[in-house]
């Protein structure tokens, strides 16, 4: 069965999406199946890997309306090892119609069925904020991850989802493990960056820390991912350090 993992923030801005993509394009390079999901109608993930939303006919829309669609018909294959569900912005829509169905906790769990013993680990990129589709998410994850910037809402913000998270341990789906934080965005040489940095290793398991750098952006506009394009840069030797603790379920590391 695939290890899921959703990545999740309630505040945007936190580099949740280009965790998401780097972790999947380690994960494959080590020769693990990776599908990736876009649950978030701003479709930045989609964008990221290079594709455009609006080209693609069947996406995560399909996936979680009433059609019955297939879910193997709305899969794209980004390279080897690694696929995506996209998304697009009318998914935005369709979250208001899922607030009156029926287990609407569970949709994208019952979606996913069909194909949760064809991938090593299934990512699921959620949404900045705490709605249907990040609960859809956390009810069908077996860990999730939270990316978080340095500064001090960020970090406050936390406690709001790890709320969330217990909630949905207790109600829906018990075997959910908060596998821990990333530090993302660190500013080596602010004091703040520094006193939120170590605020977060006394109190949560940081699995990496992410420094603020230009490279992050590079390959977006070529649907490549940092770990792809510049795979000795240190933000790529974080996510590929990440991506061997998933593999390895050891997910406690000493970070300097």
């Amino acid at each position: 069965m695939s290890t899921i993992i959703a990545l999740a923030n309630q505040k945007g801005g936190v580099a949740k999406t280009t965790s998401t993509h780097n972790i999947g394009v380690g994960l494959a390079e080590q020769g693990k199946k990776v599908l990736l999901i876009d649950l978030d109608s701003q479709a930045s993930l989609t964008i990221s890997v290079g594709i455009e939303p609006l080209d693609i006919e069947k996406n995560i829309v399909n996936v979680l309306d009433k059609t019955k669609c297939e879910v193997s018909e709305c899969i794209q294959k980004i390279r080897e090892n690694l696929h995506i569900i996209t998304s697009t912005i009318d998914l935005a829509s369709l979250e208001m119609e899922m607030l009156s169905r029926a287990s609407r906790e569970k949709i994208l769990d019952r979606a996913l069925e069909p194909i949760k013993g064809e991938y090593d680990f299934i990512l699921v990129d959620c949404p900045p904020q705490l709605s249907i589709l990040t609960i859809n998410a956390l009810s069908c994850a077996d860990g999730v991850i939270i990316p978080t910037k340095t500064d001090y809402l960020s970090y406050r913000g936390i406690e709001l989802l790890m709320d969330t998270i217990s909630e949905i341990r207790e109600l829906i789906n018990p075997r959910l493990e908060v596998l821990g934080t990333i530090a993302t965005l660190y500013n080596m040489r602010s004091n703040d960056d520094k006193d939120i940095l170590n605020g977060l290793k006394s109190k949560y398991n940081v699995m990496g820390v992410v420094k603020m750098l230009v490279s992050a952006k590079k390959g977006i506009y070529d649907g490549l991912s940092v770990v792809e394009k510049e795979p000795n840069n240190d933000i790529s030797i974080e996510y590929i350090k990440i991506a061997d603790m998933l593999i390895k379920e050891n997910y406690e590391r000493e970070v300097s």
